[in-house]
């Protein structure tokens, strides 16, 4: 953990005390508390004003929090999506969406939506959304999270599980993968119960306080994302005063005056998949051993987190062949050159290939590709959930087994989880950069990155 972010945890758990003692004063009850759902709260967020800007160099005119590969919904998503229950950074978990613990009843488990929820966009949000969005991360992400987790029945305002393990239940719906989405959810034009909501001006996407946010709006007026062409655009932009964070650095020639750094960990990983089409190259792996072969040192550029061992430069040893990426994230494109240039071999060179986002989702799901480079975020915090998200990547049916009956593993590192498996961990990533000496950042409850409705801008004197 670093600095910053154990700063923000003392000041949250501040704003925690001092939301209890409001509810106290004020005579509101508390739901009540259990062994493993601790009492739900709104988060006590007061309106302080302030915008925020930065570019990132990654596609921002979608985000789908039911996919594994979307790095924008990994890095923004708890801004504009809840889940029925939240886990803080101790792990403990809250009722959010949901009114308390499932109850019990008989060999099923009930679990009650909170009333008068909306969207942002003002539409009602009830328990048939909430069954509509589970099943729709069952069919994405969630497939294999959700594999003992049996798709709930709607009575009333409640959804009935037929299972009697509350807490895996709560552990699932707790997932960011699992957000809750009204059913008429389009990823281009997204819409939750978060502290923040989508809209779009001009070439910038902006995250506007949500004064109908289930958990309390957010302390910033607004956030304007807009996507960096380059890896170089977000520090420029940083650097010259016109953007407020700098992405994976603090400016591009020299640091910003005042500036300070940030870093929340790695929000997902950058996978290299192998296909069919890489014939005897594909198999399990192969991928790892690659990626393990590549030297730290020619990828820092990109901020790929902690280096790693490194293990006898292998390459590649296929016929030659094309890296697909997609070619709407620069920073992905960025790394796939990187990776070509560093495995190619004579007679078995590797080209990078951006190509359309959808070319890539076929090629993933057909498997009809030599390599192929993409993202991977984690379903949950814990190895156990990493490995779940990487599996399900790889192979969904052997990840399902893999919920269903789990190993008895303890924390191992991606690295070392993939090496059964068709695809390899290239690197982390990083939620890092610079920010500006009035911007407090604030850490994700859910995730290993930031929480922008949480962050808060000093007024100036």
């Amino acid at each position: 953990m670093s600095a910053e972010r154990g700063e923000l945890s003392r000041r949250g758990a501040l704003r925690a005390a001092t939301a209890a003692a409001t509810l106290a004063l004020t005579g509101l009850s508390a739901l009540p508390c259990s062994p493993f759902v601790r009492e739900a709260q709104a988060r006590g967020r007061n309106a302080v004003g302030g915008k925020l800007s930065l570019r990132v160099p990654w596609p921002i005119l979608a985000f789908d929090p039911h996919r594994l590969e979307d790095a924008t919904a990994a890095i923004f998503g708890e801004a504009l999506f809840d889940t029925l229950y939240a886990r803080d950074e101790a792990g403990a978990f809250s009722a959010s969406l949901a009114e308390a613990d499932p109850e019990p009843e008989g060999s099923s488990l009930r679990v009650r939506i909170r009333t008068g929820l909306r969207t942002a966009k003002g539409r009602a949000l009830e328990a048939r959304d909430a069954a509509a969005a589970i099943a729709r991360s069952r069919t994405l992400g969630g497939r294999a999270w959700l594999a003992d987790v049996p798709p709930p029945k709607v009575d009333g305002g409640s959804l009935v599980f037929a299972m009697r393990d509350a807490s895996r239940l709560v552990r699932a719906l707790a997932s960011p993968i699992v957000a809750i989405v009204p059913t008429n959810f389009t990823s281009d034009a997204p819409d939750g119960t978060g502290p923040m909501k989508f809209g779009v001006r001009g070439d910038a996407v902006v995250l506007a306080r949500n004064p109908l946010a289930a958990r309390g709006p957010s302390y910033l007026d607004e956030v304007v994302l807009r996507a960096a062409p380059d890896l170089a655009a977000s520090l420029r932009a940083f650097e010259s005063g016109a953007d407020d964070l700098g992405w994976l650095g603090s400016g591009l020639h020299e640091p910003r005056a005042g500036s300070r750094p940030f870093d929340f960990g790695a929000a997902g990983w950058a996978v290299l998949f192998t296909g069919r089409d890489a014939a005897a190259w594909d198999a399990p792996g192969v991928a790892q051993r690659i990626c393990d072969g590549i030297p730290p040192a020619r990828l820092s550029y990109l901020a790929l987190g902690p280096a790693w061992t490194t293990e006898p430069e292998q390459g590649w040893g296929g016929p030659p062949t094309p890296l697909h990426v997609r070619e709407d994230a620069p920073w992905l494109v960025e790394l796939a050159k990187a990776i070509a240039a560093t495995i190619s071999r004579p007679s078995h060179e590797v080209t990078a290939k951006p190509v359309p986002a959808l070319e890539i989702s076929q090629r993933r799901t057909s498997r009809n590709h030599t390599l192929l480079l993409d993202v991977v975020r984690p379903v949950a915090p814990g190895g156990f959930a990493a490995m779940i998200a990487l599996a399900t990547a790889d192979n969904a049916l052997r990840a399902s087994e893999l919920v269903q009956h789990p190993p008895k593993l303890g924390e191992i590192p991606p690295r070392t989880m993939t090496r059964t498996m068709h695809c390899g961990v290239v690197g982390e990533i990083r939620v890092q950069g610079g920010r500006a000496p009035d911007v407090l950042l604030a850490a994700s409850s859910t995730s290993a990155s930031f929480d922008l409705s949480a962050s808060t801008r000093a007024r100036p004197r």
